[in-house]
């Protein structure tokens, strides 16, 4: 038996439950990326191989914890993540694709923005906010409330008012979307910041340390609006002057009219890596499930009459051949050859006439780790004649 005998080949049924777990795999990895979250998924991926390899190879003590440990983390899970479970719930839902949608230009984006938190200075109404770049800062958030709103000016008020319970922590946005608020940020460690800088500059420092995030600090005491980026503070005297800011900062793109070349482009070009990455983990574990998957297949197999007397002759009306279901896994009926099955019935107890005998295991030979399902039919007619003795042949006179 060869190697490639041993692999299972994908029936078109396989390849699109391949393609359809592959593109699960590349979302999960794409909504969780930077978070502990991702962490813990590919911990579960490496559990779930060792789990696979130890059932396969038939490691018993090994299989039994893992399926105890199952139980456990599947709660434990439940519970840690409930927040990140209940995001990737709502991203899949199809209602959210019955709202309506808003362009959103970073021009646009950007002036708004602008306008809210000077209106928020002059109200001298203190405020932190974050804008997500290319690092997620989610790692370095604490506390908190996960929401998804757009940025409407009044919302972004009601969030900082006094009365509001989440006004002194920190509000992100992501991909011009409101998706945090109520948020604590590591505060930096400088030493060298000068003292009319309150805890929000420090804050806003701690996460600009530690990512590519820009943050907007509103000053409660002075009314002054400034922007943290890398570390750095840069006081913004004007509307247009944070507007101007955020707009080289940012990079929210105008949402494009789709064509087919750009849905390809992005289908198969686009963050390809771990597209291919999830396109491998997948095949791999079908390839490792479906050998020992649980298939069927019928054998038709001619009947061996063994131990006939040398009185008695087989009638040619007698069963000649059964049909056989067999079960087994899948690399093994794959490579399971028709004369590996034999169906042999002993006749040496016979005597001549008509007969019944129903088959049983006994009757048939099958390789090791084929089970037989049924057999068809499984009483055969069995019938002897008396040998004739053809008379002798005379030979003609010399």
């Amino acid at each position: 038996m060869s190697l490639l005998e041993l692999i299972p080949l994908p029936k078109w049924r396989d390849i699109i439950d391949i393609l359809f777990l592959a593109i699960v795999a590349y979302q999960l990895y794409i909504w969780f990326k930077g978070t502990r979250a991702l962490r813990v998924l590919i911990g579960l991926v490496v559990l779930g191989g060792v789990y696979s390899l130890a059932k396969l190879w038939g490691l018993f003590l090994t299989t039994w914890v893992f399926q105890v440990l199952w139980q456990v983390l599947v709660i434990l899970l439940l519970i840690l993540f409930q927040s990140e479970i209940r995001q990737v719930l709502e991203k899949v839902s199809p209602l959210r694709f019955l709202r309506s949608r808003r362009r959103v230009s970073r021009d646009t984006f950007a002036k708004d923005l602008a306008d809210v938190v000077f209106d928020l200075a002059r109200e001298e109404t203190g405020a932190l906010i974050v804008l997500e770049r290319d690092d997620n800062p989610s790692e370095f958030l604490s506390a908190g409330h996960t929401i998804m709103a757009l940025p409407e000016p009044a919302l972004i008020k009601s969030i900082f008012n006094h009365s509001a319970p989440s006004h002194d922590g920190a509000l992100v946005l992501s991909q011009g979307r409101l998706t945090q608020m109520g948020c604590i940020l590591p505060l930096s460690e400088r030493e060298n910041l000068p003292g009319q800088y309150g805890t929000r500059h420090r804050a806003a420092l701690g996460l600009s340390e530690r990512t590519d995030a820009v943050c907007i600090v509103v000053s409660e005491e002075r009314g002054e609006v400034s922007t943290v980026v890398g570390g750095e503070i840069t006081n913004q005297e004007t509307p247009q002057a944070l507007s101007s800011s955020l707009k080289d900062l940012l990079i929210i793109p105008d949402i494009p009219v789709p064509t087919f070349r750009g849905f390809l482009k992005g289908t198969l070009v686009k963050n390809w890596r771990p597209k291919l990455g999830a396109l491998i983990l997948v095949t791999l574990a079908w390839l490792l499930l479906a050998s020992q998957q649980q298939v069927t297949t019928n054998v038709i197999t001619q009947i061996r009459y063994d131990g006939l007397s040398t009185e008695l002759e087989l009638d040619k009306s007698s069963t000649k051949a059964v049909r056989l279901t067999l079960s087994g896994k899948r690399h093994i009926i794959k490579s399971l050859e028709s004369q590996e099955v034999r169906v042999h019935v002993g006749l040496g107890k016979l005597s001549s006439g008509t007969h019944t005998i129903r088959l049983s295991a006994k009757n048939i030979d099958v390789p090791l780790g084929i089970v037989i399902d049924q057999v068809i039919p499984q009483d055969i007619a069995v019938i002897l004649n008396p040998r004739t003795v053809a008379p002798p042949v005379e030979l003609p006179p010399a």
